[in-house]
């Protein structure tokens, strides 16, 4: 059996690992399954060890690292629960509240990493749909749909991206407001067809309560958490003139945090 079988066999396996994650007899996770596919290909000699970590975009993972420990330091601050019990304030209607969720979870997505957005923002949904009796599915589907398109505005929100935009060299700035039509067109698009698709919610003129503890957030240590995330934002857009690269600002971001 030739290279190429071999390793389209491997990849077919890996990805099914990926997509079905309890297969019969079979306990293995997403990150198992991809790391299986990765040694396997050295294994069955597709790649050499040496081509298999030339393959590594460690700038890529630099960025990822960085950025997924500036949210998890956000999160534990209470940022996310912070900026929802402002959000709810205001929002205080169901088609109000989709408008919210949708704008915030893609605008979010677009200066740090999608799916640690989602990781962090779906439980505060659920709670605010519970304590205001509202169907949480329209909101979910429209947070997910938001991540994914919000994350196109810029090389930080999402590993493709970041990909892109680091082996292109094309500047922060660019990159977002070449794709920031794109992003807010697309937002809209969804809040549209959610509030068509689930007619039956947002015909509620009501205004729904919900429960202040649901939102527990440190405001005092928010506060630094929150001014080094602005800082690394704004250092993403002035990068060239700094002279440093998008990954390295989002490490001395994690450090700093």
């Amino acid at each position: 059996m030739g290279p190429f079988y071999i390793a389209l066999i491997i990849f077919i396996l890996t990805y099914t690992g990926i997509i079905f994650t309890r297969l019969p007899g079979v306990n293995i996770d997403r990150p198992s399954a991809a790391f299986f596919g990765a040694i396997a290909m050295v294994l069955f000699g597709i790649l050499s060890f040496d081509e298999a970590i030339a393959a590594i975009d460690f700038n890529t993972i630099g960025l990822l690292l960085g950025m997924m420990i500036i949210i998890a330091t956000l999160q534990l601050d209470g940022f996310f629960a912070f900026v929802a019990s402002q959000t709810i304030r205001i929002a205080r209607t169901p088609f109000k509240l989709l408008i919210a969720i949708t704008l915030f979870t893609g605008i979010t997505s677009a200066f740090l990493v999608n799916d640690a957005v989602v990781l962090f923002i779906t439980p505060l949904i659920i709670n605010l749909c519970k304590n205001g009796q509202l169907n949480p599915i329209p909101f979910l589907i429209a947070e997910i749909l938001a991540a994914n398109t919000g994350s196109l505005m810029t090389m930080t929100g999402n590993p493709q991206n970041m990909l892109i935009g680091i082996n292109s060299g094309i500047p922060y700035t660019e990159f977002l407001l070449r794709l920031l039509p794109i992003t807010l067109s697309g937002l809209f698009i969804i809040i549209l067809v959610i509030r068509l698709l689930y007619n039956k919610t947002f015909s509620q003129k009501h205004e729904f309560t919900f429960d202040k503890n649901v939102f527990q957030y440190n405001f005092r240590s928010m506060q630094w958490s929150v001014i080094i995330l602005a800082g690394v934002i704004v250092m993403f857009f002035f990068q060239h003139l700094l002279h440093l690269s998008i990954p390295l600002i989002s490490l001395t971001g994690a450090a700093l945090i």
